[in-house]
């Protein structure tokens, strides 16, 4: 049987089922090419991973589990822990230590003139009378200073002193002996003021009060005799003095002083400003580690009106002595100031007279 001839004379031979063979083999072909589609997209589509357990396909659509990177050494590691509460519990202030009170030693003081200290002989006139301290007046009561003061009252009003010898004698003093040195100070008694109009005491007719020696007084209630008399004790702290007395150092006592007005240099009330004077100077001696001391020769009846407004409780409030005078009872003193506060009064009561005992003593 003879086939159909091509160009070249040859006949192609086509037998019995040849077209189905080309067929299956186009099948063939095909199945091998999707394949290796399907192949190459596998390989492209999954992850697979070598293991010691054999090949392990990761499918793209499954979860992924998220394995924890090795800390690297130079990353602080850190450690959630919980937080801890503190709870402090409050502390209590510290209870302030008690200042135990100053002590006192017992004087024998005896009173000089600013001549006899000027002279030298003052320290031998107390070695003479068996005394350990000096007492000298350096404001009188006529207002006159032993001292040139540089305060600006006094040099306006020229109650300063022409020279400086006094102070000079008591700065040698202090600096050369043993000797315990007190200022005395006349306070409100002070005519110079009176008649400058510096918190002068009045009449209820108007008129400039004058004592029975004829010497007009301040007030403790003025702002400007107080500042006087301060700055005046100031000075006489910087000199050397370890004490200051003040005499006068409320209102008068004596003399017809039913016939003092009642205004703000004399109010009802005379304790609230002779306390706020000796408050104020007993802290600014204070200070500078002088004592301040009060005068007073006013008896002290309980339950009687003090004039002078020095009441026991005034005095032991801020007195670190009190000088009585010849008129006071120092049995009776001792036992207001003791009922009043006061502790250790034999040193700190000084009783005019030379007194043998344990007490202190002037004269």
């Amino acid at each position: 049987m003879g086939g159909r001839k091509n160009k070249y004379g040859y006949s192609e031979y086509r037998g019995r089922g040849g077209g189905r063979a080309r067929m299956v083999l186009l099948f063939i072909i095909a199945l091998l090419a999707v394949l290796l589609a399907a192949g190459t997209a596998f390989y492209a589509m999954v992850d697979l991973e070598y293991s010691e357990n054999g090949v392990l396909i990761h499918w793209p659509w499954a979860p992924k589990e998220s394995s924890p990177l090795p800390p690297i050494s130079s990353d602080p590691i850190q450690v959630d822990t919980p937080p801890v509460e503190v709870t402090v519990e409050p502390s209590l202030p510290p209870e302030p230590t008690p200042t135990p009170p100053p002590a006192y030693e017992v004087i024998g003081a005896v009173t000089v003139t600013p001549a006899q200290l000027r002279s030298g002989s003052a320290a031998q006139m107390a070695a003479s009378a068996g005394g350990t301290a000096l007492v000298v007046e350096m404001k009188d009561m006529n207002g006159r200073l032993a001292w040139p003061s540089q305060a600006a009252l006094a040099l306006q009003l020229g109650t300063g002193a022409a020279d400086d010898r006094t102070a000079q004698a008591v700065r040698e003093l202090a600096e050369n002996t043993e000797l315990y040195l007190v200022a005395r100070v006349q306070c409100f008694r002070d005519p110079i003021l009176a008649r400058n109009w510096v918190g002068s005491l009045m009449t209820r007719g108007g008129n400039v009060w004058h004592d029975y020696q004829g010497l007009g007084w301040s007030s403790p209630a003025s702002q400007q005799a107080v500042d006087y008399l301060s700055a005046l004790c100031l000075e006489l702290a910087e000199m050397g003095f370890d004490e200051i007395v003040l005499d006068s150092a409320g209102y008068p006592n004596s003399g017809e002083v039913n016939v003092l007005a009642v205004s703000d240099n004399r109010p009802a009330d005379l304790t609230v400003p002779v306390s706020a004077f000796l408050e104020r100077l007993s802290g600014e001696l204070a200070q500078r580690d002088v004592r301040l001391s009060v005068a007073t020769d006013e008896t002290l009846l309980p339950g009687g009106a003090v004039l002078s407004g020095l009441t026991a409780g005034v005095l032991a409030g801020h007195a670190d002595r009190v000088w009585l005078g010849g008129k006071a009872d120092g049995q009776q003193y001792t036992a207001l100031l003791t009922a009043a506060g006061w502790a250790d009064p034999a040193p700190r009561l000084v009783v005019k007279g030379a007194v043998t005992g344990a007490g202190s003593w002037y004269k």
